[in-house]
């Protein structure tokens, strides 16, 4: 981790620790782009932005017992609680998100038609290309490409070895490749 959000990271923890409103804000401000991506990925649109909220209800409830010394970064704690939450949901009621490339066409910006279109069939495609992941390889995938975290970071977050994780993501990227390819190739044939 690079020494300056180590020292912004304690700053907030510190006030948070002592229930400083601004300092509360700071570290949501900070964490939630990445939260939500990751809540996105796991769970889909529809519940991604409750489970993102009760992430951070989970993070203030527990921050007291945060270590920097001991746990992984402040990032990474964040992530690994809004992780297990999407993993508790997920079990609870296997969440399926057959709405989610629409929610994602609504969503994306609307340069022109063709454009919207062939990008929400990419979008369409990808959202179900990682819908067919098991939940650990997609959680990789998420926490990789979409938080750029290293594997160190990755394998603190899931609890496992970096070894796993480097054969997670390339299960998952080798999975990604078969399911996109063929449905380019798939696509392709119906146009012609």
């Amino acid at each position: 981790m690079r020494p300056l959000t180590r020292q912004l990271d304690d700053v907030a923890l510190a006030g948070c620790r002592r229930g400083d409103r601004a300092a509360q804000r700071a570290l949501v401000e900070c964490y939630q782009d990445r939260v939500y991506a990751l809540c996105f990925a796991l769970a889909g649109v529809g519940d991604a932005d409750d489970l993102a909220q009760e992430t951070f209800v989970r993070v203030f409830g527990a921050i007291g017992r945060f270590d920097g010394a001991r746990d992984a970064s402040l990032g990474a704690w964040v992530l690994t609680i809004a992780r297990r939450l999407c993993v508790d949901r997920s079990r609870s009621a296997r969440v399926r998100s057959e709405t989610a490339a629409g929610d994602i066409e609504r969503a994306s910006s609307r340069p022109n038609p063709e454009e919207e279109l062939d990008s929400a069939r990419r979008q369409r495609e990808i959202v179900k290309a990682l819908e067919q992941l098991p939940d650990v390889e997609r959680a990789a995938v998420a926490l990789r490409a979409w938080d750029g975290l290293d594997y160190e970071e990755i394998a603190a977050i899931e609890e496992v070895p970096v070894g796993t994780i480097r054969s997670r993501l390339n299960r998952a990227r080798t999975r990604l490749r078969e399911l996109l390819t063929s449905a380019k190739e798939w696509r392709h044939a119906l146009d012609e």
